[in-house]
């Protein structure tokens, strides 16, 4: 088969030439494992875990990790598992700010490069299924791409069907402030998941004269989902939740749509002018049923929600060596963003008896404008500089038929530098400093209510936003070591540390007997950690050893934050270490095989005084083995989660009033999928 590879030297001679650290996972890394999702992919990088379907850098969410597909950032409720991996054309990994990327990345940036128009003509097909007990997973991909003359278009495209099954059993566990027991009870609760995606990324490249070049993409994604679950509880002492047999049932629609127009022309002699222009469009509507039956009442509570984000983006960077040794850049961006969501809760009795109605809806728009400057200066033949200052400002207002306007203005200015040290052919060391941020979420901004269904307490709380939030500031200072050797080899060992102002927490109260939990900003944060990274071919360092290729990486992640009492005062439920190793084994001229073990150790974190919270050891392999049957076909095996291991989870509160203890324990499958492609 004809393909081509952002890996092994083009990826390592990206590593070891940018003056900023990042790492470059191009499509065979995607392709390897047969991974229908972007998330199964990205978390066998260094440093990368997941954590309730988020992306995380530093073991960090709730968005500390920046997110942006082709340069620009992703909407607000963006999952990254919405771009199918086939879609796309390489993934940086970032690990400090840049100018031109941006600087709200405290964790660092991952930035989603999707597919452009080749020189060629394509036509790649790919048709997989996946297979699980008592279902399956179909999928079928499309690589198109033509070439006449100047003008080079291609046509990416993307079905699949995944699901989800998860058996969870809860035990929770009331007690007095003596320590007393007041209530135990176990649910017992099942729940199917089930969604079908299509992927459309069609392309446009004209060639200009003089070099010049101008682009057209578009990425548009349609899912459904239909979902359901049920829950039965045991009580063994005390009083029963208010319902505790229930089900539920979810239907949900999401369009999410982007395109954007790229010209890029020289100017002069050496320099470059790029311009560019977006819109986004995304909309999820979703219809919502739960059914609860207890003692002595019922409830049948329907909820019909949609939510949309409409946004336009332009920006422009000119790069220029107007300095022997010194490539200048300077550059803008602005953007504007309007969200509108809409909530329509009834609730009644099984018997259809009306019981209450909450209609609420808001409207959001966020504001934009940055500017940035930089400089990448060629100090000698071995020692390159950068230095970045990029300007960014932010307004937000909110207002809704319920809700009072408010708004709120920031800005930040942000230095950043960082020196490349070539030390001899093959050894280099790095550092840098830089300020960054993290702007407060426009759902945290919202003061409105969003209520849980059954068993409201202080571990399973409503949520409430703060239109009283501010950015959290930080500083931060990276270094690393890194060793090149051999055909691709690369070793490196990095460590980092940052200081947060103005860190987002949780605040927990009862209002009207209802527990709710609300985000405000309280204290400083100070984090470190180190990680380690090493890819290279065996027979790099034992030349008569056989043809493999080994990878193997760790990281270590500390937090503290101030405002709550220790120990385990982690920043943001942190992952306390994420470790990956894998090898690749080519078995003659038509078999390759490999395998990968990711680990991820959360362990006990304290949010507040009353609050903790636990997760277990996740421990996930997957295999592949493929067969390349001629020039042009290949078939591909790969096994996902093969250990299928349960994972545990927990929170508990404690106060002078007496205590609250869940631990949730939660089943997982093993999939085996079959991918057949082929080049027509």
């Amino acid at each position: 088969m004809q393909t081509v590879e952002i890996n092994g030297a083009g990826a390592a001679s990206l590593r070891r030439d940018d003056s900023a650290a990042r790492i470059v996972v191009g499509r065979d890394d995607l392709a390897r494992y047969g991974d229908t999702t972007l998330s199964a992919a990205l978390k066998r990088q260094p440093g990368i875990s997941f954590a309730g379907g988020e992306i995380r850098m530093r073991g960090l969410g709730a968005g500390y990790t920046q997110l942006l597909v082709n340069g620009d950032p992703v909407p607000a409720g963006f999952s990254i598992d919405s771009i199918a991996p086939a879609m796309i054309e390489r993934i940086d990994i970032v690990r400090t700010a840049t100018a031109d990327l941006g600087s709200q990345a405290i964790a660092g940036t991952i930035n989603v490069i999707l597919k452009k128009g080749g020189a060629r003509r394509q036509r790649d097909v790919k048709l997989g299924a996946g297979l699980l007990p008592g279902r399956g997973e179909p999928s079928a991909s499309l690589q198109w791409g033509e070439r006449a003359g100047a003008l080079a278009y291609s046509l990416a495209a993307e079905l699949a069907r995944t699901g989800n099954d998860n058996d969870s059993l809860t035990l929770e566990t009331q007690a007095a402030a003596d320590g007393t027991p007041l209530a135990r009870r176990a649910l017992r609760e099942s729940a199917a998941f089930r969604t079908t995606r299509l992927n459309l990324t069609p392309r446009l490249n004209w060639t200009l004269a003089q070099g010049g070049s101008l682009a057209w993409q578009t990425l548009v994604d349609l899912s459904r989902a239909s979902n359901h679950g049920d829950t039965a509880e045991t009580t063994f002492a005390g009083a029963s939740t208010d319902y505790p047999v229930n089900d539920f049932r979810l239907a949900g629609h999401t369009l999410s749509a982007r395109s954007d127009i790229t010209l890029a022309r020289h100017v002069g002699a050496e320099g470059r002018l790029t311009l560019k222009a977006g819109i986004n469009h995304n909309k999820r509507e979703s219809d919502y049923l739960f059914r609860g039956a207890g003692a002595s009442r019922t409830l049948a509570r329907k909820v019909l929600s949609d939510a949309i984000d409409d946004s336009a983006v332009v920006s422009g960077k000119y790069l220029a060596p107007l300095v022997p040794g010194h490539d200048i850049g300077i550059g803008w961006e602005g953007g504007r963003t309007r969200r509108s969501e809409s909530r329509r809760q009834t609730d009644g009795t099984a018997a259809g008896r009306f019981l209450s109605q909450l209609d609420e809806d808001y409207r959001a728009a966020v504001s934009r404008l940055a500017l940035f400057a930089q400089d990448e200066w060629s100090v000698s033949a071995r020692l390159q500089a950068y230095l970045g200052l990029r300007w960014e400002g932010l307004h937000t207002s909110t207002e809704g038929r319920a809700l009072a306007q408010v708004g709120s203005r920031s800005s930040v200015l942000s230095p950043i530098g960082q020196l490349l040290w070539k030390l001899d052919g093959k050894d280099q060391l790095r550092l840098s400093l830089s300020r960054t941020y993290k702007a407060p979420a426009v759902r945290n901004l919202v003061p409105r209510r969003y209520t849980v269904n059954n068993a409201n307490g202080p571990t399973n709380p409503d949520v409430r936003g703060n239109p009283g939030l501010k950015p959290e500031l930080a500083w931060g200072v990276d270094a690393a070591y890194e060793s090149y050797f051999g055909k691709n080899g690369v070793a490196s060992v990095s460590a980092y540390a940052r200081r947060i102002d103005a860190v987002t927490v949780q605040t927990l109260y009862r209002e009207d007997g209802a527990w709710i939990s609300t985000p405000f900003n309280n204290g400083k944060a100070k984090l470190a950690g180190l990680e380690f990274d090493a890819r290279f071919p065996l027979r790099s360092v034992l030349p008569s050893a056989p043809d493999l290729d080994l990878r193997a990486n760790a990281a270590r992640n500390w937090s503290r934050l101030d405002a709550v009492p220790g120990p385990a005062n982690r920043l943001g439920e942190q992952a306390r270490i994420t470790a990956n190793i894998g090898l690749d084994a080519r078995i003659g001229t038509h078999y390759t095989a490999g395998m990968n073990l990711n680990l991820q150790f959360g362990g006990l974190t304290r949010t507040s005084r009353y609050l903790r919270s636990d997760s277990g050891p996740v421990r996930v392999l997957d295999l592949y083995g493929v067969w390349t049957t001629g020039a042009k076909t290949q078939l591909r095996l790969s096994v996902a989660n093969a250990l299928h291991r349960s994972r545990r989870s927990g929170s508990m509160y404690a106060d002078e009033d007496g205590g609250n203890t869940r631990a949730a324990r939660t089943s997982s499958a093993a999939l085996l999928r079959i991918v057949l492609e082929t080049s027509l």
